[in-house]
């Protein structure tokens, strides 16, 4: 079943809080309604677990992390192509993210500038993705679709504009991806 942008809407605003509203996000009802989906989503972390280490068996050349951070509104994979510790610069990394507020995820890609050996930028990919990290990209969308039965969240409607405040980011620059994912999603490391 897909949500409508109107629909998914309406879900944001329930765990975000309107501009005007923020100051006290931490005391509003959003806030609460969103521990509490974070709650009720931990109590399946094994099987998120679990999902990560089949990733790292699908991918043995890979660093397979889990970016998840319960400020944000996902549970989150991040895949590097390098493996150790730390974890050398890489050119690279792919990002699923699965929503806990709706039924929906996204894939998407960053690559790394550096500046000797300090990233100095990151670049955000959505839609197509360079060659290097398709196939990837491609493969970590069809396992959480198989694995969560949940639905990739199409570009566009990602885009809409989100009448809520995320993680300190406010309308007009707030999105469905802000709201369902992570209002920042270049911040995987």
């Amino acid at each position: 079943m897909s949500l409508s942008p109107e629909e998914l809407l309406v879900i944001a605003r329930q765990y975000w809080p309107a501009p005007g509203t923020e100051a006290s996000e931490e005391n509003g009802p959003e806030h609460a309604r969103r521990a509490l989906r974070w709650n009720e989503a931990l109590r399946d972390n094994e099987r998120w677990n679990d999902f990560l280490k089949d990733l790292r068996g699908l991918f043995p050349g890979f660093s397979v992390g889990d970016g998840t951070s319960t400020s944000q509104a996902c549970f989150t994979c991040v895949l590097f192509p390098a493996k150790g510790y730390p974890i050398p610069p890489v050119p690279w990394a792919v990002v699923g993210s699965m929503s806990i507020l709706a039924p929906v995820f996204t894939v998407y890609g960053i690559t790394f500038a550096y500046e000797g050996s300090k990233r100095s930028e990151a670049r955000i990919h959505v839609g197509p993705m360079p060659d290097a990290m398709a196939e990837t990209a491609a493969r970590v969308a069809q396992e959480l679709e198989a694995r969560f039965k949940v639905r990739a969240l199409p570009e566009e409607v990602a885009a809409t504009p989100a009448p809520v405040v995320v993680e300190g980011k406010k309308p007009p620059h707030t999105t469905l991806f802000d709201a369902l994912f992570t209002s920042e999603p270049d911040n995987v490391l």
